[in-house]
């Protein structure tokens, strides 16, 4: 009996032993893709920092920013699929950018989701010496203007350059989108008055001398209570972001399950969710099988909102 027990350890596949019963045993590379300093640069932190605690290893942030995030889910989906490389991302580079950037090198079913952390709401933000004091003075003036009035997005088919192009839409009126690489960004020319408009992440703004005319969702925010919803006033709801952790396809189910848990352990943190809350967003934890569901509806979503305001792919 010895010996077939003995013969029956000898085929179990040595690296997949050390992957199930050892994970992590090095550091884990987390790439974020938007610029380092905006909101969910400062909650993937945090997320790190917890998860390094739990399991003992450093879980290192790597930024890999720009073309709404693509970029960094290319480098995610290209990565060797051992759980030594996730990402700490918005939904955008997943639901979004498949259906608005030719040859991308990765399509939805490239990347597998973890868990989902925090959905994070968008504002509409003007500098406080702006004209605009509320979203009717913003669609009056780029009715008078059409195509003259610049606004911020964090990239074309972005949740926030999504957001506005519906709302101008349903306005009747058109705008010039700028692309950044993230909010903190631009957030300098915002705050200067050189860009009028901007939508960014409430997470991203808190705390900074701006004004917000209006909030994209179906409530207003603890933080903007005098900013309107857009649903409030006429307009249509546009999903926001909803914000987790992803792995390239081909992770081991061991090593998911390990980073699944442990996500759920660090929401649960008083420090994370301290966090989270100061910058003004929600903790909203959903399981991979859940959020897996969740991404898949917005991702049919955005499809059809991208075709219905004709947004080209680049």
């Amino acid at each position: 009996m010895r010996r077939i027990l003995v013969g029956l350890i000898a085929f179990i596949p040595f690296g997949l032993s050390i992957a199930q019963d050892h994970y992590p045993s090095k550091p884990v590379q987390v790439i974020t893709v938007f610029a380092v300093g905006g909101g969910t640069d400062v909650i993937a932190r945090a997320y790190a920092v917890e998860m390094n605690r739990l399991l003992g290893q450093p879980f290192v942030i790597n930024p890999r920013v720009g073309a709404a995030g693509s970029i960094g889910f290319a480098a995610l989906a290209a990565a060797n699929p051992d759980g030594y490389t996730i990402s700490f991302a918005p939904n955008t580079p997943l639901v979004n950018s498949p259906h608005v950037i030719k040859g991308l090198s990765y399509g939805f079913d490239s990347i597998v989701p973890v868990c989902g952390v925090f959905d994070n709401v968008f504002s509409l933000a003007v500098a406080p010496s702006s004209r605009y004091k509320t979203l009717k003075d913003l669609i009056d003036d780029a009715r008078a203007k059409p195509g003259k009035i610049a606004y911020g997005t964090s990239g074309l088919g972005s949740v926030p350059h999504l957001s506005m192009a519906a709302l101008t839409r349903a306005a009747g009126v058109s705008m010039n989108a700028v692309s950044f690489k993230g909010d903190s960004d631009q957030l300098p020319q915002l705050m200067s008055g050189e860009l009028p408009v901007a939508t960014v992440a409430v997470s991203s703004i808190f705390g900074r001398d701006l004004r917000v005319i209006a909030v994209f969702g179906n409530k207003r925010q603890r933080a903007y209570p005098n900013a309107p919803a857009v649903t409030e006033l006429g307009y249509p709801k546009i999903p926001q972001g909803f914000n987790g952790v992803f792995v390239p396809k081909g992770v081991p189910k061991p090593v998911l399950d390990t980073l699944e848990k442990t996500c759920e352990q660090v929401v649960r943190t008083p420090s994370f969710i301290a966090v989270v809350e100061k910058l003004n967003q929600t903790v909203e934890y959903l399981p991979g099988a859940e959020f897996a569901k969740l991404l898949k509806e917005d991702y049919e979503f955005k499809g059809r909102l991208i075709r219905e305001i004709n947004l080209p792919r680049n």
